[in-house]
């Protein structure tokens, strides 16, 4: 996006973005027929309440946007990364783990270090570290999944 729109585009769009991230994933989860929020689940609860101090995040992000805009790579990523070290615990998952150490690790240097390249690597980054974020929780889903068909069995 950096080499098609002017700088100061891109970083208006990222902040937005951050706005528009969540109220996109309830309506898609709509239009798909997703039950997205439960309220039955006590561990649902809890995820929720562990997500809700990101929009603290905002104003953060604002700031950056503001004065130092070139470093909004290296704080959305390191700060959207760590709030899914909760999940690691919530959801007994290494999974989120590995997302959010790889998450916080690659924003840090791409986005700290390399500042010129940082609003195309950073994306690039996460994207690559959310995709096998998403590959390891499929994959310890399914050996859970054995695992409670053997206890079953025996």
């Amino acid at each position: 996006m950096p080499i098609i729109l002017p700088m100061t585009a891109v970083h208006l769009i990222w902040v937005i973005g951050l706005g528009a991230i969540f109220p996109l994933g309830l309506l898609i989860a709509k239009l798909l027929n997703i039950q997205l929020l439960t309220t039955d689940n006590p561990l649902a609860t809890l995820g929720g309440i562990v997500a809700a101090p990101q929009a603290f995040f905002i104003p953060v992000f604002i700031i950056v946007y503001m004065y130092i805009p070139e470093y909004l790579p290296f704080t959305v990523g390191l700060l959207g990364g760590s709030h899914f070290l909760p999940y690691m615990w919530i959801y007994r998952s290494k999974a989120y783990l590995f997302v959010t150490l790889a998450t916080c690790l690659s924003s840090l240097i791409l986005g700290g270090f390399l500042v010129d390249y940082a609003f195309t690597l950073v994306p690039l980054a996460i994207v690559a570290i959310y995709g096998s974020g998403v590959w390891l929780i499929i994959k310890e889903l399914k050996q859970e999944a054995v695992s409670q068909k053997d206890r079953l069995l025996k």
